[in-house]
């Protein structure tokens, strides 16, 4: 893309690589929910394990996005207002669908019973995220391999608090984004230096969250908001995609064969070549542009796919090879995912004009003219 594009135009690909995200996630949860090993992680000699990465490409996605969003809000009480009902009402329709059908078709108990027990409506407490929340049900799925209800809900706690993160930060870095970077800068050499201590640390206690995990959302995530801050100035190319994968690829023999750098490199390369990948992705012109038009799906399909999957295994897990509960996963799922956009998700953003009315894309003075990366 060239020219005075705006931000936005450059990400119009985004609806797509979220949609295969979450895809990708069904297949990689299709393997573990059963009890095997994800053969794409194998294959790949443990470089890209299917449902990590895809999860990773929300967060860079995200950091640009919610970036944005922050940025073109008027200000901050109608910034969460917009993330509290992105998240939400889907969240809710998820519980109830999750509590009420799946829990009453799949619970070994009476369903008189399941629904007079305490326990079932303590699963409620994945609405509030923070502290620990429940993640089974009573006698639901007691005979699958994981016993987990909705085990894709946990990444909403890490979402959700760089939400609050991106709000917290814009206001003091209005006119010090090259400080941002610094700090950036600083924050990942620091965990270059100390992940062991990082990895060997307990559950951080309040908000319960894991902190390696929220070490490498929050790094993916920044580095998303880096592309948005600097989007003038870092070019999108092919020619550098492709020294990304090798890089990325690359980057296995030095480690894992060779044994000259640490093994964890890899991971510390694929933060920047995994983002630059993704970014680059999202500006590439084309049909995919206008993959939103059929609505933006991928939260939906991130929110009941799991307990949509649990479902299968319960009941045909034993006979059906998992390809074919891979497919027909994506053949439950999607309506799913249409309803909740169409019904829950989209009439749900019309109210977040409740503060004040927001000014659309308006030019923010700290960062670049508003126009795309240059790419090619």
């Amino acid at each position: 893309m060239s020219g005075n594009s705006t931000p936005s135009i450059m990400l119009k690909n985004s609806h797509f690589l979220r949609f295969a995200a979450a895809s990708a996630v069904i297949v990689g949860h299709a393997y573990v929910l059963n009890g095997f090993s994800d053969p794409i992680e194998t294959a790949s000699l443990g470089l890209f394990p299917t449902g990590q990465i895809a999860v990773y490409v929300f967060f860079v996605i995200s950091g640009y996005t919610i970036l944005q969003s922050r940025l073109q809000s008027a200000d901050t009480g109608t910034f969460l207002l917009k993330r509290f009902l992105r998240i939400f009402p889907g969240l809710v329709g998820s519980l109830l669908f999750t509590i009420l059908l799946v829990g009453s078709i799949c619970t070994s108990y009476p369903l008189g019973r399941y629904l007079t027990m305490p326990e079932t409506w303590f699963f409620w407490d994945n609405l509030k995220l923070f502290p620990h929340t429940t993640h089974v049900l009573p006698g639901v799925f007691q005979g699958n391999p994981s016993q987990g209800v909705n085990g894709s809900l946990w990444t909403l706690s890490y979402e959700i608090l760089l939400y609050a993160f991106v709000a917290c930060i814009v206001p003091f870095f209005r006119s010090r984004w090259y400080l941002f970077a610094g700090l950036f800068c600083a924050f990942f050499l620091s965990i270059c230096l100390f992940n062991d201590a990082i990895a060997r640390h307990e559950i951080l206690r309040i908000v319960h969250l894991q902190p390696d995990q929220l070490v490498i959302f929050s790094t993916f995530f920044m580095l998303g908001m880096i592309f948005r801050i600097f989007r003038e100035q870092i070019p999108l190319k092919g020619t550098w995609a492709i020294v990304a994968i090798v890089a990325w690829l690359g980057m296995y023999y030095p480690s894992s064969i060779r044994g000259w750098v640490p093994l964890i490199t890899i991971h510390w390369v694929r933060f920047f070549c995994l983002s630059y990948l993704v970014i680059y992705a999202a500006s590439i012109p084309g049909r995919l542009n206008d993959f939103g038009r059929f609505g933006d799906l991928s939260y939906g399909i991130y929110i009941y796919a799991y307990p949509v999957q649990q479902v299968i295994i319960q009941y045909f897990g034993a006979t059906m090879p998992i390809p074919l509960q891979i497919l027909l996963a994506f053949v439950l799922v999607l309506p799913l995912a249409w309803v909740s956009w169409h019904f829950v998700e989209k009439p749900a953003l019309r109210y977040k004009s409740l503060l004040r009315a927001d000014p659309g894309v308006r030019k923010e003075q700290s960062l670049p003219p508003e126009s795309s990366f240059k790419s090619r």
